[in-house]
Order: structure tokens, then sequence, then C-alpha cells
């Protein structure tokens, strides 16, 4: 994990068609994620949802590609 802050955008360019776990984020007021720290990343949503059931805090998981088709976000 580094500790680098990166915007969406950068976390999008870094890091293609991938799950992110993202913590230490800044939000918009519209809810909108704007930066963060990657505390994981991985080709498997499994593999990130195993790193956040373990993880105490506010955290994001975001995905860097376009979604599947009948795939949406659990809030």
């Amino acid at each position: 994990m580094s500790n680098e802050r990166m915007t969406l955008e950068e976390m999008t360019e870094k890091y293609p068609d991938q799950w992110l776990f993202i913590i230490d984020c800044e939000i918009s007021e519209n809810t909108e994620l704007l930066s963060g720290v990657v505390f994981a990343h991985s080709e498997s949503r499994d593999d990130i949802h195993e790193v956040s059931g373990n993880y105490e805090g506010g955290a994001a998981i975001h995905y860097t590609g376009e979604l599947p088709k009948g795939m949406r976000y659990l809030l």
C-alpha cells in the first residue's frame, strides 16, 4: 500500500479496470468520492471484499472500469 493521496481520475489512470479499496477518503457535499489513498487494488471484486471485511474505519470501494451489464454498486 502506498500512502499517496490521489484523485479519482489519477486512480482510474493508474489502476485501469480494477476494484479499489480506498481509505482516507475526501467526499464532496454531494457524497461523490474526490480523492483518497488506495489501500488495496485487484481485478477481483472478491479480493477487495475480503480486505474490506478486516478494515475498521471509513473507506470506499470503487471500480475503475465499465461495470458489466446488470452489475450495480451497493451503497
